[in-house]
């Protein structure tokens, strides 16, 4: 007897929350729904509730979610927010939900953004993905693609839809454009994150007693704000070295916030050079900066306002890097891999780990980084009393995500370990539990003793091995391969 298996059935259209005012329910919901049938074709949807918002201006829209004045459709998590009715009735409707739906279809594909877009392109015209996709461009292009489609201005956004178009027609591809020149868009110029600009913010309890800038000493009344540009000094012993870029100022109650707005050039070259030291080989160098590289296209916005911080939340900054770093950033290979999981730690110790054991989520695979000679995180011990314990367990919520790493405390648990090691960090300062790989023992007075390896969350390039590996002959290249495995990579 043979059986014949069917496949499952799609889930049923279940109608978003549509709102707006203005909006037309009925005629929203119906074209939904058909978009919804005719993109089924391109993955499953995501279980849970969404929600249809339309603006009742352009304005609105612009300032709600950031996008060009090309763009009428632009996901914020479960919520696809659209342009006014009025303006959506003149377009294809069909095609512009299509292309949409598509983007949440492929929520949970961890596929590069350009290719993601090029589906989403497909899906416009067609209810079913080609038996054959195009062959993949060159790892350069990708990376350009990837950065127009982010934020880039807006003629590097208008190149990389057309270049994708003509990719799926098998037309002629257009040229890469040359460098936006001094006359920019309006949209290049209000958007808070640029894809060749970031700003980096140091809060004001870091930066307390005088300040001074070019020589001249800045009075300390609450709420003035000055700006420079240029290069900027400090004087002897601040903790910021030189500068170079846009700066400013403000005077704040407990110190100075100062932000520092500079190209991703000078961003990538500061956090290579604040992490592993202007004295490190120079293939170590080329290695991080092509992962801070793609971090920095997955995390555009760590901060309010788009910004980055100064530390180890973000990467390391002490000031603009010298010469050598810089020439490392624009030597450094492209990076073949998912955004999200672009990461560096200080030292695994030996006993890398992958991101579903940090987090929960991501490969389960770790890279390699073998324990290096004279690493001071090799091993540590630790001992954190039963106050301290008391604390970690109200700031910790118990439970772990699927193969995240745990850990029980006395009869409490289990705590996901980087969540207790971050919390002590929070709390105790960040050597009081230095990394996510150790175990733990409870004495009879209620304290914890720790005996871990590693510097960090273990995940990602391990700067102790890259500076080990490239004083060794290792390049950039095979660094890398080694810290991340294919399974991390893009397809």
């Amino acid at each position: 007897m043979i059986l014949l298996v069917a496949p499952a059935p799609a889930p049923p259209f279940t109608p978003p929350v549509i709102e707006g005012d203005g909006a037309n329910q009925s005629a929203m919901e119906d074209s939904l729904r058909t978009a919804f049938a005719s993109t089924a074709g391109f993955g499953p949807w995501p279980p849970g509730p969404w929600r249809v918002r339309l603006h009742p201006d352009s304005i609105a829209f612009e300032t709600a979610t950031g996008a060009p004045p090309g763009r009428s459709g632009q996901w914020l998590g479960d919520t696809l927010h659209l342009r006014p009715w009025e303006q959506l009735r003149r377009r294809d409707l069909g095609a512009l939900l299509r292309h949409e739906l598509v983007h949440r279809r492929l929520r949970d594909a961890h596929l590069r953004r350009w290719l993601e877009e090029a589906r989403c392109l497909w899906a416009e015209g067609h209810a079913k993905p080609p038996r054959t996709w195009p062959a993949a461009p060159p790892a350069g292009v990708q990376a350009r693609l990837d950065r127009a489609l982010a934020a880039g201005a807006t003629r590097e956004q208008a190149w990389a839809y057309r270049w994708l178009r003509a990719w799926l027609n098998g037309g002629p591809l257009p040229p890469t454009p040359g460098r936006t020149g001094a006359t920019v868009e309006r949209w290049v110029k209000e958007a808070p994150v640029l894809a060749e600009t970031v700003t980096v913010v140091w809060p004001a309890e870091r930066l307390r007693g005088p300040m001074v800038v070019n020589g001249h000493r800045l009075s300390h009344r609450l709420g003035r704000v000055w700006r420079f540009q240029g290069t900027i000094r400090f004087q002897a012993g601040f903790p910021i070295a030189p500068l170079r870029g846009t700066v400013q100022v403000r005077a704040e109650r407990h110190g100075w916030c100062l932000a520092w707005t500079t190209s991703r050039t000078a961003w990538i070259a500061a956090a290579t050079e604040g992490e592993l030291g202007a004295d490190s080989p120079f293939e170590a160098r080329r290695a991080l900066a092509a992962v801070l590289d793609r971090w920095l296209d997955g995390h555009p916005r760590q901060h309010p306002e788009g910004t980055l911080c100064p530390l180890t939340h973000c990467a390391v900054v002490r000031g603009r890097a010298m010469p050598g770093t810089t020439r490392a950033v624009e030597a450094a290979p492209v990076l073949n891999l998912d955004s999200r999981w672009a990461f560096f730690t200080g030292s695994a110790g030996g006993h890398p780990l992958s991101p579903r054991e940090v987090w929960g989520d991501g490969p389960a695979e770790a890279g390699a980084a073998p324990e290096v000679p004279g690493d001071r995180w090799v091993a540590w011990e630790r001992t954190l009393d039963a106050t301290q314990v008391a604390v970690l367990k109200r700031d910790v919520a118990v439970g772990l995500r699927p193969g995240q790493l745990g850990m029980m405390l006395g009869a409490s648990g289990p705590y996901a370990v980087e969540a207790l090691r971050l919390a002590a960090g929070r709390r105790y300062g960040w050597t009081a539990w230095p990394s996510n790989v150790c175990e733990a023992e409870m004495l009879t007075d209620g304290s914890l003793r720790l005996k871990g390896r590693g510097w960090g969350h273990n995940a990602g390039l391990c700067l102790s091995t890259a500076r080990f590996r490239a004083a060794h002959g290792a390049t950039a290249e095979q660094i890398l391969a080694e810290a991340f495995p294919p399974s991390w990579r893009t397809p």
